[in-house]
This record gives structure tokens, sequence and C-alpha cells, in this order.
């Protein structure tokens, strides 16, 4: 029997803006949280005692009809007990929690991209950012969803949608279906698979000792434990230069990428803010006018956009963390060809001088002043020919929006500059747009990242994969 965020039980009101109607939003919460605590699909959710109820205001989206579609994926045949003739699954439970969006979707891609290569099922979870059992977190001062569906953030068959007709693999199942179908699982200790590594800073390597492993299995239900982790850590993988190099060939000229998607939660918020974003003189359809082709189809360039990468906020203390760690850039923007290399420099007597500061503050938390030089450099560039429109994607505070718009206004004519803090979204995209920003990099003419950033690094794997020039890639 299919198990269901049942109609009967979705929160009135709480899928939606909040408004002044939500008086029976803690009637709503209480009866929701007992049927979290029997209902089989939230069984992921882990203790359901741990319900946090945030002001009825401030109460974000829970997004029940993303979760309700993909328990109704064709795929998943809820008469079913155990897995079908020659279905044969592989989940990774100890994928990433608590980090952002850009550290969680590059770890999802390369998960699903693994169960590709070893001929499984891929099993998708949620994009997690705490599973104790509750509804809401509090993350900087405000309440987020402690739990998304991916699939209300992106589409294609990482998320249970076909491959492509040439392509001889089934689509993704949900993580509440494997657990219907695979009550006992065979689990992989991420050390056991590891041990033999000639070396655990190539995600080829890692990628093809899970392979090798997983083939030998004949058990249809195998998950990697919980307890061992990510399979692909950020000191072993994102953070270790050249790290993805070997792998990158094959990973981005499979279908996990050339049939990504961005969700049509995402593209509505493309489409409705295409004003900030696409000049005006030019014509070009909105993403819902048109069926889902193949990544870099439907993600073309949009001639003459600058989209630029301004963090702040949490990244004031990162950035000299970074500089402690002797960090460098994560993911592809650290590969040899990639424009405005990083160098980490020598520490000298194991100190971190105010010199080894600087020159991580300048690249990881430029100023206005340095934006704008940066800015000016690109569009004297022949990357930067024709461009006339700039978008900055920021977590910044709105004083400092402003100040930099006027900073930028004052150096150069533009026909329009914007920023994150303009996008008119509705309750649900708020909770998302972070993925609205990164869709907006990765179509952009040229694109100046922030190397540091999974997000950056992210934004920039889809633009090189979809074969955008490298120089059009561009760093603090």
């Amino acid at each position: 029997m299919l198990p269901r965020y049942s109609r009967e039980f979705l929160l009135s009101g709480f899928d939606s803006k909040p408004t002044v109607t939500r008086r029976n939003f803690l009637v709503g919460i209480v009866v929701f949280a007992l049927v979290v605590s029997g209902a089989y699909a939230w069984r992921q959710l882990g203790r359901p005692g741990l319900i946090a109820i945030p002001p009825t205001e401030l109460a974000p989206p829970l997004y029940t009809e993303y979760h309700e579609a993909e328990l109704h994926l064709p795929q998943h045949d809820w008469s079913k007990t155990r897995p079908g003739d020659g279905q044969r699954f592989f989940f990774v439970a100890g994928h990433v929690r608590g980090l952002g969006w850009g550290n969680a979707l590059q770890e999802h891609l390369m998960n699903a991209y693994l169960a590709y290569r070893a001929g499984r099922i891929f099993v998708f979870d949620n994009y997690t950012w705490n599973d104790d059992g509750s509804l809401c977190s509090k993350y900087n001062g405000h309440w987020i969803p402690s739990q998304i569906p991916y699939s209300a953030l992106i589409r294609g068959p990482i998320v249970g949608e076909p491959f492509p007709d040439n392509v001889h693999a089934s689509p993704a199942v949900s993580r509440v279906y494997f657990d219907q179908v695979c009550p006992k699982k065979l689990k992989l200790a991420r050390n056991a698979v590891h041990a033999d590594l000639v070396s655990k800073f190539s995600a080829e390597l890692v990628t093809d000792a899970w392979v090798t492993t997983i083939r030998e299995i004949e058990d249809p239900c195998v998950e990697e434990s919980r307890k061992s982790g990510p399979i692909y850590v950020h000191y072993e993988t994102w953070g270790v230069r050249l790290a993805l190099k070997d792998i990158w060939s094959s990973f981005s000229t499979s279908p996990i990428i050339t049939h990504f998607g961005w969700s049509s939660l995402v593209e509505r918020a493309f489409d409705h803010n295409s004003g900030l974003i696409i000049p005006k003189t030019l014509s070009m359809p909105t993403l819902a006018d048109h069926p889902f082709t193949s990544n870099a189809e439907r993600y073309s360039p949009i001639p003459g956009l600058l989209a630029i990468h301004v963090r702040r906020g949490d990244y004031e203390q990162h950035c000299p963390r970074l500089a402690q760690n002797s960090d460098g850039f994560v993911g592809v923007t650290n590969f040899q060809d990639m424009p405005d290399q990083f160098v980490v420099l020598p520490k000298q007597g194991g100190e971190t001088t105010i010199d080894h500061f600087e020159h991580y503050r300048r690249r990881c938390y430029p100023t206005v002043g340095e934006i704008v030089e940066k800015v000016a450099e690109i569009r004297t560039s022949p990357a930067g020919t024709g461009i006339n429109q700039l978008y900055i994607m920021t977590n910044g505070r709105p004083v400092f929006v402003q100040e930099l718009k006027e900073a930028l206004l004052a150096a150069g004519e533009w026909n329009m500059i914007s920023s994150s803090r303009d996008l008119v979204l509705d309750w649900d995209q708020k909770f998302v747009s972070q993925a609205v920003d990164m869709l907006i990099a990765q179509r952009a003419q040229v694109f100046i990242g922030n190397g540091f950033s999974t997000l950056t690094s992210t934004a920039v794997m889809m633009r090189l994969a979809n074969s955008f020039p490298t120089n059009s890639n561009r760093f603090w």
C-alpha cells in the first residue's frame, strides 16, 4: 500500500505564504506530528518526538506536494515488499547533513554517478539540514525547513525521472520506497571499501573501488553505512586540487550531468524574474514554455549577462579559517586550466601571518573597491565583450548590496544591475533561492565566482559540462 503524505493531513496554509488566516497552525502541527510518528513516509526523519514549532508567521514551507509526487513515481510499485526481478539498489546513508546547497548538490551528483557506474538503481533522500525529527530548524536566526525534497530543487534521472532512451538504466527511487522493498540491507563501511586505495585523493580511484565492490555483491539491497559518513569527503575530494580531474571526462558526459535539470519551482522563479536577468535587447523563450531536452540545450548562455558571486555573512569568519587551514579553491575551480588560479602560500614557521590572512581575504572576501576593479577588468576582456547587465548573487545585507550597486554604477554604464535581494519569489521559492542563483550563474555570459564556495564550483561544473568557454569562468 502506498504510504502517504496524505492530503487528509496537509497542514492548512503551511505550504504557502504565511497569512493571518493560520489560526489552525498549532492544531495542524500537532496532528502532523502524530501522523509523522506513525506514517511510513516520514520514517527517514528520525526520532518523531522532536518537532520544532516556529511562530506561525515565520513557518517555512514543508514542500508536502513534492514529497507526495516522489511517492507517486511510476517506478514505485507499492504492492511489493521486496525488489522486483533484476532490481538492484544503492543508497548512500551517510550523505552530508547540515551543509549548504552547493555541498549537498555536488555530493548528490557524484553519488548518483557512482550508482550509475555500478549498474545500480540510485536511491535518493532529501536535501537534509537536520534529520533529528524536527520539521523546522533555526539557522542564523531564521526558521528553515529541516529537510527539502530534492525534487523541489532539481529534476532528472537522479530524482526519479527517466533516463534518455539510449541509456539502459533505471531511474532513481526514493528512500521511502527503498525501505519498503528492502527492509534488510547489506551495509558497506567506507573504511573497508577504501582500505586498498592507492590514493584517496582521486575521485576516479574512489569511485572504481566502490563500483568494483558493489558489482561483486549479489544482494539487491546495498547501502553505504550512515556511520561511515559521506563517500566523497571535502578534504579528500572537493577541497583537493585536481581530485576530480581524472573522473571529469566520464562524469561530465554521463546522463547524470547531461540530463540534469532544475525543478519547475526554480525555473518558474527564473522566468518570473527574467526582467532582472535577461537584457531587454534579447528575446528568449521562458523555460516553462519548452519541454525538457538536455542540460546544455535548455540552459543556453545569456549574452550580455555578467553574474558575480559575492559572499558575505558567514564568510567573514569562514575566510580566516580557510587561511589558517591553508585551504585552496574547491571542486572544478582548481583545475589547472582555469583562469585566476589561487596559489596556497607556504606558512613561515607554521604561523598564519597577517600577509597570509590578507592573501585569502582578497580572494575570498573582496572589498567593494576590489569587486568594482575586477568587474571592470572582465568587461574589457575578450570574454566580456557586450556585457551590459549585471546580477549580484549575494547573502549580503541590503545596505552592503546598495553600496556595491552604487559603486558599480559610478564606475561604468549598465543597462541594469540587480541582485539576489531584488528577486520576487513566492514563499516556496524563498527557501530554494540558492538554486535560483545557481541557475542564473550557470547561464551567464561570464561568471565571476568565489573559488572557495561549493555553490560557485557547482555552477562552474555545469558551465564546463555545457561547453561554456573556460575563460568565461573567473574568480576574485
